[in-house]
Order: C-alpha cells, then structure tokens, then sequence
C-alpha cells in the first residue's frame, strides 16, 4: 500500500473515530450527460441532478436556477440548495454558475481541451513558454514526511528536466499558518528582488498561507515581480474538521498522538495542536477572510475540486466540500476558476503534471496579454 493510500485511510480513519461520517440515504443514479459543454459521465444522489446534466429544458431545472438566480454564490447558498435537494444538485448549482462567468468559461474551456492534448514527453518544448519565470511552490500541512502530493515533488521532477527554475518554500510542516504566512511573505519579497517574473503555486493549508502573505503581510510594491498564483484546493477559510479536532478532548487525543502513533512524528508531537485548530477552525476562518485582499496586479486562479455521490456523508459539511473545504470558500475574490468534477481534495487518479503544465500555460498567456 503507498503512502498515499495510507494517507487517505488514516483521514478517514480519524473522521471516523470522530463520529463524523454517517452512510447516507442518498440515491447512487449513473448518468450520461453534458457539463462544461462536454459529455460527462457520473453517478449522482438525486433525479435532479441527474436532469441538470442530461435536461436543462426540465421543468425542475429551470425552477432551480430561477429560485436561486439572485442569491449569491456562496457556502450558505449551497447549503441551503443541500438542504432542499442533495449535495449534489448544489454541487452541479455551483458548477454551472461558475461557468456561466466569461472568465471562467474561458479558462475551463481552455483547461478541459488542453489536458486532453497536451503532450509532456518532451518538457523542455513543452515548458518552453515559462523561460523568463520563476515557480515558487508553498506546500501543503506535513508535506515533509507523507506522500500525499503536498511537496509537488511529482511537478518539480517535471520543471528540473526542463530546465525552469522554481523554489519550495520550506515553510514549518506543520506550523501554524500565521507562522507559516509570514515565512512565505518574507520569502516572496527576497525572491521579487532576484526574479523579474515570478508565479506562485500553493497547495491546500499552504493556499491559506499564501493568501495571507499575498494579501496581507507583504506590501504590494514588494510584490511587483510576483504575476500569478495558482490556488489548488486551497483552504482558504479554514475547515470544520478543525473545529471538530478542536474540541479539547479530541484536541488530546490529537496531540498524544493515540491511535495512530505509527503516522505521528516527534516534530508533530511537538507542534502547538491547539494553535493550529484554532487558525485552521471554520468559526475562525469565515471572520479572518476579509483581513486580506490580493493585489489585482496578481493573477489568481483557483483549482477546485468537487466530489459526486459520496457512499459516507460527513456530518461536518453542510454544503458541497472537498472533503476539508467548502467549495466556494477555495475561492479569492477576484479568482478565475477551474473545476475537477468528481474529484476530492487529494486529486487522485489524475495526472497533475499535466493539469499544472495547462494552468501555467493560460496563466502565462494571461499576464502576457495584460502586460
């Protein structure tokens, strides 16, 4: 088994010893439709979300999107629609609003054809738009000692042989993100003294910490070299399961590293757990994400995945998540998005090397043609 895999069971091992997964009642219906002006082929958990895929004319469809045209697109929203219906229909809701912005559709159309097509057997031609960039990866929470993509090795593998130069940020593996954000701003601002052109790229807990960096810590004159940051599955307004550990007795549990000894290191024993659940907690969160604002001379795109017909619920989320995150809440305020449909937080069982050599690819055409 890899570590990987070993990964994503301890996950659910420890929601599940929290109680927070529970068997849903909810339909398994595999349809054949269309999204994102695509054929899509999926299973879903409600009769509506199977029409908003294969019949958009239907009478439930058009009542949907009219009931909830003016409201705003986020979390309560959908929780509302999950309330209503499944977390699938407010799923596809999402989706299709998303995609209904131009600067979105643009960029999932763009993405959607390039991942088919786009050949990486020879990087150096492959990559030969990003000469005059630098990367600065920021990974994500204990990328040091588990192999659950958070290191980007796969990506910085794929830039190394070809020739680009890039960083990781070797943020504290599992520092608190206010620590952390403060390594990633004094980072950036050396960087933007050395590089012309510089393109952020951050993973899960690392998206948080780089949003504060971005945003809030590091002055905007000091950032005139940095042009981009691609956000994958950021976690940006923190997430429930940080409250859920939170709780002083899980907090203990936690921090003795019981039951899952065999996973826990000594630096993590050594990590402030109750510093990092309050800054990660949701309740915190939702109140902290408007301290900060992206510079608009960066250009941001989100990577979000959304997961489909889930066999366990998580009691936690209320309204369609990736499993740590609410889908909207993966978003910056001035972002372009781009969907994974029926993919959860790991991004598993597709190829990233691929998907990151697309986004690098549009959001290099982006800065050219704004520059």
């Amino acid at each position: 088994m890899s570590k990987k895999s070993i990964a994503i069971k301890l996950y659910i091992f420890l929601l599940s010893f929290g109680g927070i997964y529970h068997a849903g009642m909810a339909q398994n219906i595999s349809v054949e439709g269309t999204l994102f002006g695509r054929p899509f082929q999926a299973n879903v958990d409600h009769e509506l979300a199977k029409s908003m895929l294969t019949n958009r004319a239907d009478s439930s469809v058009i009542q949907l999107f009219s009931d909830y045209r003016t409201h705003e697109l986020n979390t309560e929203t959908l929780s509302e629609i999950t309330q209503r219906y499944s977390m699938d229909v407010a799923t596809l809701f999402f989706a299709k609003r998303v995609y209904e912005q131009e600067k979105n559709k643009q960029l999932i159309d763009f993405y959607l054809t390039a991942v088919d097509t786009l050949p990486l057997e020879d990087p150096l031609s492959a990559f030969s738009f990003l000469q005059d960039y630098f990367i600065a990866f920021v990974p994500g929470f204990r990328y040091q000692h588990m192999d659950n993509g958070g290191d980007f090795l796969p990506q910085r593998r794929l830039l190394d042989s070809a020739g680009i130069p890039f960083e990781i940020i070797n943020i504290e593996d599992v520092g608190l993100p206010s620590v952390n954000a403060q390594i990633v701003a004094s980072r950036l601002q050396e960087l933007n003294n050395i590089h012309s052109n510089i393109i952020v790229i951050s993973v899960s807990k690392g998206g948080l910490e780089t949003a504060i960096a971005l945003g809030k810590l590091a002055p905007p004159d000091n950032l005139s070299s940095v042009k981009a940051w691609i956000n994958v599955g950021g976690i940006l307004k923190g997430s429930p399961i940080a409250d859920h550990w939170g709780k002083p007795f899980m907090r203990f549990i936690m921090s003795n590293g019981l039951f899952w000894k065999r996973f826990w290191t000594s630096s993590d024993l050594r990590a402030d757990v109750g510093g990092l659940t309050r800054e990660m907690s949701y309740v915190n969160g939702v109140k902290k994400y408007n301290e900060w604002s992206i510079p608009n001379q960066i250009k941001t795109i989100s990577l979000i995945a959304a997961p489909l017909a889930r066999e366990k619920v998580n009691r936690l989320f209320s309204a369609p998540n990736d499993g740590f995150s609410y889908l909207p809440d993966a978003m910056t305020e001035n972002c372009a998005v781009v969907m994974e449909m029926g993919l959860n937080h790991f991004f598993n069982d597709v190829d990233l090397n691929v998907r990151m050599a697309v986004l690098l690819r549009y959001i290099v055409n982006l800065v050219t043609n704004h520059e």
